[in-house]
């Protein structure tokens, strides 16, 4: 940018002239916008930041290291929770994708069962372009010919150390030529080339077209083209201003043999395509506008040679000759001939009545093979005798053997090709295919962020905090008790899968025990959807799942994310969060949803519909306290509660409470700058300084990691402290659920 700017104000002598040139210049406007966005960025960035944000990632890698080589098993598609459960791993992210099926385009989110057809008029419009997923290969092109097609034009070009000069000695040495293709295609990875594949087949192909090229010379072009150039020309060269096209067409291309620059021959070209648009609208032959182009460059190569004639095919000489021994054994050549003459003045009409004569011999087996050439013969037949035109002999067609690629043109591993096919469908490739496909790669993306953000995915990704610890309480108790339910209602791994799913995972406890921080890191390790509905957003008003009836936007949100996770289906785990704020009515709607049946009335896009769960990895988590928020105790609907397996995260389980209390030391772990680095080490430690402050034998030999006597007497210490704290917490735990227990009637103190 700068370097444009200093050559566009070289010219100004003035200060006045120069700052007026910098306050209107758009690039210096664009320079000045990027400088802001790069000042605005570096402040926002601290260092502190940028050094938290590595440490959490760091913690969090150490961490799942951890939890692969203790809880993962078959390379990470299993995991246990507890001693007796395995559960399988979904390793796909969730994402919204665009799915063809059938006649329609749907939205799928991976590794769930959401598929809902999507109506974009658009991308309606672009329905060929909806299995394609390469810009290699299509229904018309494989692979390979587009690879060697690349390699010709390069080489034509005289880029990346390619040319024509390079490429003929390597025909004779297939290995080379194949290792050159192989170079050349290893960068364009978005191409989709399978080495040793697409490469030899590109080799072969290359070997066999490039003398063919030659000898063909402007028979290269597509049988299409050159037929509506040669009609247009035996038509239009009497005009005014296509008479004086041969004089500026050779001129253009000594130009271009002296000079190397084409931009005469590009405009010439522009002129005639615009003049065969035009010829193609006032005599509709049926052929495509996208020819014209073609057809335009091909009739500017005939005119630029010192000495014009036009050259055919021999495929368009034997269609004519085939069809006068035809007409003239049936004696119906003399009609034919007579019915063209009546036509005289009229080309649509003359192309379609000998157009229809050799579409005709074209369905006979004999001259099936020669239908590409039916256009050519049509024009050759109507030219008049005087036209400066000649039949080659060459032979363009030929045969590929011994491919390894696949393709609706491929059989038994031959390909049977054309010069002027092949470069007719190559370009078509390019100047239609390629742009449609782009097209609809680009508004396919444009669709999908646009509903990605109307789904609000990045919410559902299941996020551990970064200061979570699977600590011994969780690693021998919980994940057991979790593991126990998950089994009854997603099944396990295995042959052991219980058939007969249902259940629901209560957990109840005192504020602040890590109920949602627990369940979103079963439900990350699981890879299960994390669909967390937050009850104090529901409020007590919301009896229905119906997003319709909810009072306001916030609980009506919180209700589409609901019927979003049914509509989902598989890979979910629907987490209510704080039941105790939500009115009884609205949770004995799950009540069907946690029994044998698996069903639950939901509403989706304002339809009802019934949702069934049975044989889904779909699972149901409630979290609560035992009080509400104006203190009375929290009753659980009794049909629900028979169908949970509820568990209270606070009561110390029998034999657990050594471990119940070392987990205040374990979660604190990473809040404090001291105990931190032991978070990332091996836990054993952990225990070793625990037992050492509880005034219990300890070795400094026995620590996995080296400490100075420093280190050990300050982690120690605040170990020490610690406990204090912890031992005060635990009586206030305890009070509360003493507490939550009592039954009103003997109440003697405050709820």
């Amino acid at each position: 940018i700068l370097d444009s700017l200093g050559r566009r104000t070289a010219k100004f002598t003035q200060t006045e002239e120069l700052n007026a040139f910098f306050a209107a210049d758009p690039l210096t406007l664009k320079l000045r916008e990027m400088t802001e966005r790069l000042r605005a960025l570096k402040d926002s960035v601290k260092a502190d930041d940028i050094e938290a944000r590595l440490k959490g990632a760091r913690d969090q890698a150490v961490r799942a290291l951890r939890d692969k080589s203790e809880l993962f098993e078959e390379g990470g598609n299993v995991i246990k929770l507890g001693p007796r459960h395995r559960f399988s791993v979904n390793t796909q992210e969730l994402d919204l994708t665009l799915l063809p099926r059938g006649e329609q385009l749907y939205l799928h989110l991976t590794g769930t069962d959401f598929l809902e057809p999507l109506a974009n008029a658009e991308l309606e419009a672009l329905r060929p372009f909806w299995q394609m997923a390469l810009e290699s290969e299509s229904e018309q092109l494989y692979r390979a010919e587009y690879l060697a097609g690349e390699v010709l034009a390069v080489a034509d070009g005289g880029r990346e150390g390619l040319s024509i000069e390079r490429l003929k000695p390597l025909l004779a040495q297939p290995d080379e030529l194949a290792r050159l293709i192989r170079d050349f295609a290893a960068p364009r990875y978005k191409e989709g080339y399978e080495k040793g594949i697409h490469d030899h087949d590109a080799a072969a192909i290359l070997a066999a077209l490039l003398p063919l090229r030659d000898s063909a010379g402007l028979l290269r072009y597509g049988a299409e083209a050159r037929a509506l150039a040669c009609l247009f020309w035996d038509l239009q060269r009497e005009s005014e201003s296509a008479a004086q096209w041969p004089q500026r067409a050779r001129t253009s291309r000594h130009i271009q043999q002296l000079f190397g620059q084409d931009s005469g021959l590009r405009q010439l070209q522009g002129e005639v395509a615009m003049a065969l648009q035009a010829f193609l609208a006032e005599q509709p032959l049926g052929l495509s506008e996208a020819v014209t182009g073609e057809a335009a460059e091909y009739l500017v190569q005939e005119l630029s040679a010192e000495r014009i004639e036009f050259v055919f095919s021999k495929y368009a000489k034997q269609l004519l000759e085939g069809l006068k021994l035809r007409l003239q054994g049936a004696r119906m050549w003399d009609d034919y001939q007579q019915a063209l003459a009546k036509l005289d003045g009229r080309p649509a009409a003359q192309w379609a009545l000998a157009g229809n004569w050799l579409q005709g011999l074209c369905a006979q087996n004999e001259f099936a093979a020669l239908h590409g050439y039916v256009a050519e013969a049509t024009t050759l037949a109507l030219l008049d005798a005087g036209f400066p035109g000649r039949a080659s002999e060459v032979d363009l067609r030929f045969t590929v053997a011994g491919l390894m690629g696949e393709h609706a043109r491929i059989q038994e591993h031959q390909l049977v090709l054309a010069v002027d096919d092949f470069f007719a469908r190559l370009r078509k490739h390019r100047e239609q295919f390629l742009p449609g496909l782009q097209r609809y790669q680009a508004l396919r993306q444009e669709v999908i962020n646009r509903e990605r953000e109307a789904l609000r995915l990045a919410e559902f990704k299941p996020k551990p905090l970064s200061s979570f610890v699977r600590n011994k309480l969780i690693n021998d108790v919980y994940l057991g008790v979790i593991g126990d339910n998950l089994a009854k209602q997603m099944g396990t791994a295995g042959q052991n899968k219980r058939t007969d799913l249902m259940g629901l995972l209560m957990l109840i406890s005192p504020p602040g025990y890590g109920k949602t921080t627990l369940m979103e890191y079963v439900a990350h390790r699981l890879g299960l959807i994390f669909m967390k509905i937050n009850g104090p957003a529901l409020g007590h008003e919301v009896r229905s799942i119906d997003p319709a009836q909810a009072p306001d936007a916030t609980s009506r949100q919180e209700l589409e994310k609901l019927n979003l996770a049914l509509e989902m289906g598989n890979n979910v785990m629907l987490y209510v969060d704080d039941i105790q704020h939500t009115h009884p009515e609205f949770l004995q709607k799950f009540i069907s949803l946690c029994d044998g049946t698996r069903r639950i009335e939901g509403v989706w896009k304002g339809k009802t519909k019934t949702y069934d769960m049975r044989g889904k990895k779909f699972c149901v988590v409630m979290a609560g306290n035992p009080y509400t928020e104006s203190g009375e105790v929290f009753k659980i609907p009794d049909m629900l509660a028979n169908r949970a397996d509820i568990y209270n995260l606070g009561d110390t389980l029998g034999g657990m409470q050594e471990a119940f209390a070392l987990s205040y030391i374990e979660n604190g772990l990473t809040s404090n700058p001291v105990l931190a680095p032991l978070a990332t080490r091996d836990m054993a430690d952990v225990y070793r300084f625990v037992a050492k402050a509880e005034g219990k034998p300890f070795s400094a030999n026995e620590l996995s990691h080296t400490y100075s006597a420093a280190e050990i007497n300050e982690i120690t210490s605040t170990l020490q402290r610690l406990m204090q704290i912890r031992d005060v917490v635990g009586r206030v735990n305890q009070q509360y659920i003493v507490s939550a227990s009592q039954a009103d009637s003997y109440r003697i103190e405050p709820p």
